[in-house]
């Protein structure tokens, strides 16, 4: 049989090859590059094409092709560019998530959003497991940082991530390229694309990928934390008349992942865990460097996405009408080990319930999203400028999971610290399992409008408002073999319910040109994140209670320059704000089990100063990069009704997790030419500078990252006419290792998960362009 790999390739490579056979010689012609090094960036920040220095935002922008020259292949690596983005990786796709100047929403509860808005040519991503697939034929990534509600809506309340993808160029031309990195990573890419008539271009792209893992399953030998992914978009655009032009996309992608594995890294000490677990878990290393687990189910988690959108943009004349109607589907599979362990250290607990010997964590979901944004914007320089429209959301999330435990009811092996441990033949074991079934829908519909007041030449007055309104509602039923709660699962419960609720978001901004190169801004800016259910397995009828919206009050100060003759571009900003009913994530106990619980934990806030430069030094030599000051913490924190952990006032005053104080990149691109006929060298070397990063809201004293630095480098020989390529890449030159999420497992254990680029590694890329 041919492997789901071997499919891939062959579909993307037939695709790529027959399209390299049809194109004439005379279009294999390298076109004309543009400038090595260049200042001038276009965003769509304000769904319209602007200079970035002319934007009264603090954005951050990330080319597509630094994204290739760096190996920077999905969001879960894209925080290692943009100084304030920080992403907490969790068990699968689809518990994973954004952060921005400290803000995000963390949870495994389908009834939230997150709070940082991914969207992809137009199209808002409602869950962040959207879009945690690899990228593919990006042009730039804008990170627009603070609330965005105006003109993005309510699940951007702390931020958005605008990845704009390439389009069809007027001439049929296309690249390949293929990389190999050490520990059997391989990556193929390929595009092709042109004219198919009058009026009409289209693109087709593909990519497949394959990391065998960077840590080991000493259970079965297995490697971990390894995946196959791939998947193809194709986009056409017609333009039949000189005012409409259509815009049409479809993709899909595939990936299997062998992880996310938690590896254990610190055991609490007692005299239990010294004389029985520990043991147990050996030959694990037990400390912050361990990537290996001893599991008796390898994690492993499925992912398919797929999707279609229509954009329409109508030429009014003074004003340009867009239409953007996109449906998506999404598909997960997760399964793990749930005790993380295999050989069962687990014990009877004298006093109290059993420990596990084995719990094994299945579950799947089907996610279905439906948008429609009609927007009209002015298109011509007038006094009034504007943008406004109307916006239709629409999602169903379909779960089932299982949790399946064999517990150790009973023993006849001696006490140990007053914990009796279990062993086979010196036992009696029994199995039970809790399912559940539950739906969560959201419907959401919102009108909006943003309009600039050009008093004169220089001087802009901002103000953009949003009302939204607001519907959840789930169907919940859990079953149990067990009348009463047993290690990890609740009794058997059911319940249904829906809330609602509608707000206000908005903004209003002064903008100044001091003078043609330096322009100063001033905004105030009101987020609205909608209400919110806690609707996850071990829901009870405590959880059923509506989570309030979440309302913020942002102020930011900047200053965008252009100095040395547009040469260097050097952007400030200062900002302030304060979260009130924060949906933030509780770990608590329930049946045993550690959870995250949503809730609103009262108000945070976050303050700090930004700095982004682009500098081209010469038309060959570029630096760019960034650094930020982020002091986000709790201001008051609301212990959840009912809560088995307790909750501290110590916490009050606290960072919030994923949220280091101080972190800092920059990036340096020459291009040398070689005195060789028809060759150039190109060098590019980044560093990127975290703080220590705490990672549990409670503060446990073990859930952090030291301060780290990450150092990448490389070098390309390519031809004078960029048809050839070969690249050289050094990732973590110093073998720095660090950690991207820390879990306190009760009082027993901390678990983490250590990522790709926590190890030095080095590639090789070879591509053509024709």
């Amino acid at each position: 049989m041919v492997s789901s790999k071997a499919k891939a390739y062959l579909a993307i490579t037939t695709a790529l090859g027959m399209a390299m056979l049809a194109v004439p010689a005379h279009a294999q012609e390298a076109e004309t590059k543009e400038a090595f090094a260049s200042t001038d960036i276009i965003v769509t920040a304000q769904k319209r094409e602007q200079n970035l220095q002319d934007v009264p935002v603090a954005i951050s922008v990330v080319s597509g092709d630094m994204l290739e020259r760096s190996n920077v292949n999905s969001a879960e690596q894209l925080f290692q560019r943009v100084p304030t983005l920080t992403f907490r990786k969790g068990n699968t796709n689809k518990d994973s998530a954004l952060s921005i100047r400290g803000v995000g929403t963390i949870s495994f509860s389908s009834g939230v959003e997150p709070s940082v808005s991914t969207v992809i040519d137009g199209v808002v991503y409602a869950r962040t497991g959207q879009q945690t697939s690899d990228f593919l034929d990006v042009e730039r990534i804008e990170v627009l940082r603070g609330p965005q509600g105006s003109l993005f809506g309510k699940n951007a309340s702390a931020g958005v991530i605008n990845i704009v993808t390439r389009e069809p160029g007027n001439e049929l031309g296309g690249y390949v390229d293929a990389a190999w990195y050490e520990g059997n990573e391989y990556r193929i890419r390929g595009s092709v694309g042109g004219p198919l008539g009058e009026g009409i271009k289209a693109s087709l792209t593909g990519f497949w990928s394959q990391f065998d893992g960077n840590g080991r399953n000493v259970f079965n030998n297995h490697k971990v934390n390894g995946y196959e992914h791939w998947g193809v978009r194709g986009k056409l655009i017609a333009e039949p008349t000189d005012a409409l032009k259509i815009t049409l996309i479809a993709d899909y992608s595939k990936g299997s992942d062998n992880g996310y594995a938690d590896s254990i890294g610190t055991v609490f000490s007692s005299a239990f865990n010294n004389a029985v677990f520990i043991p147990s878990l050996a030959p694990l290393t037990l400390d912050g460097k361990n990537k290996d687990i001893d599991n008796d189910l390898d994690p492993y988690t499925k992912d398919k996405n797929s999707g279609i959108s229509g954009q329409f943009d109508l030429d009014l004349g003074g004003a340009t009408l867009t239409s953007i109607t996109a449906y998506r589907h999404w598909y997960n599979f997760q399964q793990r080990d749930g005790d993380f362990r295999s050989d069962a250290p687990s014990y009877v607990n004298t006093g109290t319930a059993s420990g596990d010997v084995r719990s094994h964590d299945r579950g799947d979901l089907k996610f279905d999203q439906f948008t429609q944004e009609l927007r009209i914007a002015s298109s011509n320089p007038q006094f009034f400028e504007y943008v406004a429209g109307l916006y239709f959301y629409k999602t169903k999330e379909v779960d089932f999971f299982n949790r399946t435990v064999t517990a150790c009811t009973a023993s006849t092996l001696p006490t140990v610290g007053g914990l009796t441990p279990c062993a086979a033949g010196s036992s009696t074991y029994t199995t039970n399992e809790g399912n559940a079934d539950f739906t969560t829908k959201l419907t959401s519909y919102s009108a909006f409008g943003q309009g600039t007041f050009n008093f004169t030449d220089a001087f802009r007055g901002i103000l953009g408002l949003r009302h939204t309104n607001d519907k959840v509602s789930y169907d919940f039923a859990r079953r149990s073999t067990q009348a009463t709660a047993f290690s990890g699962v609740n009794p058997a419960f059911a319940s249904s319910g829906s809330i609602k609720d509608n707000g206000w978001s908005g903004n209003a901004g002064l903008q100044y040109d001091v003078s043609d190169d330096v322009m100063a801004y001033g905004m105030y800016t009101r987020g609205y994140k909608g209400p919110a259910l806690n609707v996850f397995f071990n829901m009870q009828a405590r959880d059923t209670g509506r989570i309030d919206p979440e309302k913020s009050n942002a102020y930011e100060a900047g200053l965008k320059t252009r100095l040395f003759d547009r040469r260097l571009t050097l952007n400030l900003a200062a900002f302030y704000a304060k979260y009130d009913n924060y949906q933030a994530n509780f770990l608590d106990i329930v049946a045993g089990q550690v959870v995250t619980r949503l809730t609103n934990a009262g108000s945070v806030s976050t303050r700090g100063i930004e700095v982004d430069f682009n500098a081209a030094v010469t038309d060959n030599f570029s630096l760019s990069g960034g650094f930020n000051y982020t002091d986000a913490h709790i201001n008051k924190f609301i212990c959840p009704t009912g809560a088995a952990v307790t909750c501290a006032d110590a916490i009050n005053g606290k960072p919030l997790p994923f949220a280091p104080k101080y972190k800092g990149t920059v990036t340096v691109d020459w291009r040398l030419p070689l005195g060789l006929d028809g060759f150039n060298v190109d060098l590019n070397s980044s560093l990127v500078y975290q703080s220590r990063t705490q990672f549990d809201i409670n503060q446990n004293p073990n859930a952090f990252q030291s301060p780290y630095a990450i150092w990448d480098a490389g070098v390309t020989l390519r031809t004078a006419d960029d048809k050839y390529a070969l690249s050289l890449l050094v990732k973590n030159i110093t073998d720095k290792q660090f950690v991207i999420q820390r879990i306190p497992n009760g009082t027993s254990f901390m678990r983490q998960i250590t990522p790709r680029d926590a190890e030095r590694y080095v590639g090789v890329t070879g591509r053509m362009n024709f």
